[in-house]
């Protein structure tokens, strides 16, 4: 738990920990911030999305009142699939930087493909030197931020181990979830979707996912990538606490 004020969850993305929400304690909010399976300290086993969706679902019930739900790329998947398998455990949801899945079950299939070789290669070469690759990566990449920056999001990603971030590829990857984008028509509660403009592939997919919900708002923040909560912070709380009070 970082912080103090309005109790909120947040699902951090892969490769980081919950530890990744620190930062936006200082906004008022007291956030709950449990590691994602296959990350940190979390055991959940079989790691799938059955499995991580209801353990998703024991914690928020744990709060006894629906809170709010933020879910930063694997994160949000995640966040988007609990929201709609325990609507009444949710009272309003963001998803920063996610996308509802892939529709084409060939697509899938590919992608679960290329997760499943990403895999072996983070087995392989273990993790700090996939960490190296991973964040130099065209959308992972940091080296656009500040020294200090850089290194405390290293900390938070270094909490992992290659054997987990294997089994979180290869089970709620992409590739191994179901294509939820025909179902969020059926949201009763608001959305708000975050993006970084200079990502235009999941800016895009934020502003067709906001438009597809009953109660949805897309907000696009300049200058930001695909990790808008390290390029943006400031904008990103604001976000959140304007959503939070709309």
């Amino acid at each position: 738990m970082y912080g103090t004020g309005r109790t909120f969850g947040a699902l951090h993305g892969f490769t980081l920990t919950g530890a990744q929400f620190e930062p936006l304690s200082d906004a008022g909010l007291e956030i709950h911030a449990p590691d994602l399976p296959g990350h940190g300290d979390t055991v959940v086993d079989p790691v799938d999305p059955a499995s991580t969706v209801g353990a998703l679902g024991e914690w928020l019930a744990s709060f006894h009142e629906p809170v709010p739900l933020l879910g930063y790329s694997q994160g949000g998947r995640m966040a988007l699939l609990a929201a709609l398998e325990y609507p009444t455990l949710v009272d309003r949801l963001i998803l920063v930087s996610a996308s509802p899945g892939i529709r084409d079950e060939e697509q899938r299939a590919e992608r679960r493909a290329r997760d499943g070789a990403l895999a072996r290669r983070i087995e392989a070469v273990g993790i700090d030197v996939f960490l190296d690759e991973w964040l130099t990566g065209p959308i992972t990449g940091t080296a656009h931020l500040d020294e200090a920056v850089r290194r405390r999001d290293r900390l938070v990603r270094r909490d992992n181990t290659a054997t987990g971030l294997a089994a979180a590829l290869r089970g709620i990857g992409q590739g191994s979830q179901p294509y939820v984008g025909d179902r969020i028509g059926t949201l009763a509660i608001p959305l708000l979707t975050v993006s970084g403009r200079n990502d235009t592939r999941y800016d895009r997919l934020a502003g067709a996912m906001a438009s597809a919900a009953p109660d949805g708002i897309h907000r696009s923040i300049r200058n930001a990538g695909h990790n808008v909560l390290l390029d943006a912070p400031d904008e990103m709380a604001s976000a959140v606490l304007e959503f939070l009070d709309a």
